[in-house]
This record gives C-alpha cells, structure tokens and sequence, in this order.
C-alpha cells in the first residue's frame, strides 16, 4: 500500500495530471470518433512521448486506455455505431434507451458502472504483481526463452476468427524482428544495403502503420453509411444511489467477467458479451434486456472496463501482450529504454507502482473529464469520414517522422498501413503481427543465450523445470484445436450412427 500511495503521489505531480487529462480527454475522443478504436488512439499518441519520461508517458497512455474504453461507448449509445469493438454490447439496451429519450442516464450508467469495474480490476493487478514479482527471481535465459514461445500461444486470442492466419501473422511478426544487426555476431541482416535499417523496422512506426494508417486506408476505401441523426441536447445522467444498488449485480457480474477475461487475454469485447449474457441470466428482470434496461448497459460497461486491468497482468509481470493495448505499453516502455519482461517489477519497481496510481486516479478522473467532454463528441461523432482519414492520416505520418526526424520512419508507418490493410482485408491479424515483433526480439536473443550457456546442448530446455513445464504449456495450447476435434471425435464414434 505504501508504494501504491507514492506511486499515486507521483502521478499526481503537474506533469503527471496534465498527461492524465490530456490522455483521457483524447481517449474519450478516439473512442467516440468511427475508426478509431483505443490501440490506434493509443498509437497515435506513442511519438509524442519520445519527448516525456517513461513515467509521464505510461501516464498519458494511461489516460487514453481509459478514455477510450467508455468513448467507444458514446456513439455505440447515440447512434448504434459502436466507436470500439469493446463497445458493441451496449448498442443492445444503450441505443434502446436513447431511443426512449434517455441517452443521457444510458451514458451516466456507462461512465460510472465502467470506472468501478476499472478500479476493482487494477487493485486485482496490484494484487497480483508481488507474487508474481517473487516467482521471476527464478528465471535466466532458457526460461525467458520458454516464456516467450509461451506468449506467443496468445495469438489464438488475438487472431480473429482463423487461428491459422493469426499464427501466420505472429509468424511474420517474428521474420521482422530479424532484420538489423545479429545480436550476438553483430553482422548485419536483411538489410539490403540500407543503413536505416541497421537497427530494425522502427517499432513504433510499424504500430502506426499497422494499427492507425490501415485503419484509415479501411475507412477511405469502405465508408461506413451516413450516421443517424443526433439529439445535440443530451448531458450526462449520472445513475442516482437507489439507481446504483439495483444495478449492483449487474455490476459485480461485469467486474468477475471482465477480470477472469482479462488474465485470459480473450479481450473487451469478448468479456462485453460474456458478461451481458451473464448479467441477463442473474437479473431478476431479464425480460426488459435488449428494450432499455440499465443492467444491459452496466454489464458489458463494467466488463469493458474491468478487463483492463488484469489484461496487464500478463503484459507487465512477464512480457506477454495479451492485447494490442496491452502491446503498446510495452512498445512504450522499450521505446524509453526499458526492457520488458519479468525483470521489469525487479528493476523498475517505482515506474510501475507509478503507473498503477494513474491507474488508478484515471478511473476517477474519467468522472468529470467524460462528463465534460461529452459535448465535443457529439460533434465529432458525425464527422465525414474523408475528413477524418485525413487528419489521423496526416497526423501519424508527422508523429512518426517527428519520432527521429526521419522520413525513413514515415515511409515505414506508410508502408506498413498498406500491408495493414491487406492483412485485414485478407483475414490475417496485425495484432498478431505486433505480438511477433514485440516478442521476437527476446525470443531471438535468450535463445541464443541459452545455446552459448549450454555450449549448443538443446537438453538445457528440458533439464529446467521451469522451462520443461512452459514449453508443455506452449505445445499444449497449439495442440488444443486438435485434441477437442480428437475427442469430439472419439464421443461420436461412441454414440454411434
């Protein structure tokens, strides 16, 4: 608790509250904005922070994670469109509402109802930091090795519907980690003679590309159809207290979901769903979901939120993004020279209890700034989509070449927006991708660490219990799709015809 509190006294340093403001304020607008969803508001931020301390830039990106999750949910409520995928279930009782005349209770619910899912899952994060913290200590190159062949068993979550294509993505991402300089002969590697590349594919070019600039290609060349009308007189609502003790189950039914939800790396909009199903099956009215009622919009809300937190868990205490989010804020930390990986809480302990105060100030901060705010975003929600491809368009490529003051960064970030979009067009998984780059790297070097340890011997990754038991996890996890079909199988073979 006492680090909690320093961290949180850190956070609410001048610098660190302006970032906590500005990044909520631009969250809530990038989720509320039509493709824009949080990673790309998030990546669209990340060249900013080249010129912050890690601390101050962990903060923003704190504030746009956040902002995000209930922006997403303002257009999803007025207009039936939801800004972010995360946002979808609360089309199903919000819209309804905003159609009886009562958008502005529907918006109240999703405020407050998604800020206490947010507090109860990052208090469940800080939770779960110090043991893990201990159990890392144990870890030297073969099991960072293992770990990372571990993570990326993620991309069956990542992927989309076809598993196949996300690990043909992942596999991809891992092809783009090798190109520079070896990192133990130092020789360079495919680099076709160019010295920008001596150091890699820009990280955090290759994110925008992927995520912000495909997004815009989507947007310009499959517009969405004209938006319904929007009543410009709504305000937030927030929920009266006897509001809030009937919504009380809902509300902890969302906050359990998102949180098992988010360890398991499934994402918001699975946990959205999954906990409006639940809440419906618990409520004592499940008659009046899906024509108004406020448990409808509570649940999911809740879920959304609660989900963030414990999404971290993984990404933070051992280097697995578990979320295109999730990645991001790795992205940001080895941007500011931070390695990622279970060594993070051992070395860099008060950057991250920092972190978890803004945190945990953001969900309350989300209060008045989403209140307030609400008015720019209904603007903002009908905005033409050539307008809008644009701005994000020309914004990315200057953050990205104001990044290193290199046009070879924004020729990545371009580039890498056309194969984004391929990717998505064709049903492969840019998420995917990140993961394999933001992995790759590790992956590549404690196995070659672990090989010159052992002197060539691969026996080294069986003779460690730790490593033996992630790498059976790992093989397990792959081989899942097939022993379910394996089993079906068997059962139906006893049945018989």
């Amino acid at each position: 608790m006492e680090d909690v509190l320093r961290g949180m006294i850190a956070a609410l340093s001048l610098a660190g509250l302006v970032a906590m403001i500005v990044g909520l304020a631009w969250g809530t607008i990038g989720g509320a904005l039509p493709g824009i969803s949080g990673p790309q508001a998030m990546a669209l931020l990340l060249p900013l922070t080249f010129g912050l301390d890690a601390a101050t830039a962990l903060i923003l990106l704190a504030g746009v994670w956040t902002g995000a999750n209930y922006g997403g949910s303002i257009p999803a409520i007025l207009i039936r469109t939801p800004g972010t995928a995360s946002s979808a279930a609360a089309i199903l009782d919000g819209y309804e509402l905003a159609r009886q005349g009562r958008a502005g209770k529907a918006l109240g619910v999703s405020l407050v109802c998604g800020s206490i899912g947010g507090l109860i899952s990052v208090v469940l994060l800080i939770a779960l930091i110090g043991p893990l913290q201990q159990v890392v200590l144990a870890f030297g190159s073969p099991e960072l090795f293992a770990l990372t062949v571990f993570g990326m068993t993620v991309v069956s979550t990542v992927s989309g519907p076809s598993v196949t294509k996300g690990i043909a993505s992942a596999i991809f991402g891992l092809l783009l980690a090798t190109v520079g300089l070896d990192q133990i002969a130092g020789m360079p590697r495919f680099t076709f003679g160019r010295p920008e590349l001596l150091s890699g594919f820009n990280l955090i070019a290759v994110i925008i590309g992927l995520f912000a600039v495909s997004e815009m290609l989507r947007l310009i060349a499959e517009p969405p159809d004209r938006p319904a009308p929007v009543d410009h007189r709504v305000n937030t609502e927030f929920p009266t207290l006897p509001e809030l003790r009937g919504l009380w189950r809902s509300t902890l039914v969302g906050s359990v979901v998102g949180m098992i939800v988010g360890v398991a790396g499934a994402g918001g909009p699975v946990s959205s769903f999954v906990a409006y199903g639940e809440a419906r099956r618990w409520s004592k009215h499940p008659e009046l979901f899906g024509k108004g009622s406020m448990e409808g919009v509570a649940a999911p809300e809740t879920a959304n939120n609660s989900d963030q937190g414990t999404a971290l868990v993984p990404a933070l205490a051992l280097g697995i993004p578990g979320s295109p989010s999730a990645a991001i804020i790795l992205a940001a930390l080895i941007l500011h020279g931070v390695q990622p990986g279970p060594f993070l809480l051992e070395r860099n302990s008060e950057l991250l209890f920092t972190f978890f105060g803004a945190l945990l100030l953001v969900q309350v901060l989300i209060l008045p700034v989403g209140a307030l705010i609400l008015r720019v975003c209904i603007e903002l929600v009908t905005v033409r989509p050539a307008i809008l491809a644009t701005a994000v368009m020309l914004l990315s490529i200057i953050g990205t070449y104001a990044l290193n003051l290199s046009v070879a960064d924004a020729a990545v970030a371009l580039l890498f927006g056309v194969v984004g979009y391929a990717m998505r067009s064709l049903g492969f998984s840019p998420a995917a991708t990140v993961l394999g780059l933001v992995l790759g790297f590790i992956m590549e070097g404690e196995l070659r660490r672990s090989m010159l340890i052992s002197f060539g011997d691969p026996a080294v990754f069986l003779a460690r219990p730790i490593t033996f038991t992630l790498l059976v996890l790992a093989a397990l996890v792959l081989l899942r799709p097939l022993l379910s079909r394996a089993v079906g199988a068997m059962r139906a073979a006893r049945v018989g015809p």
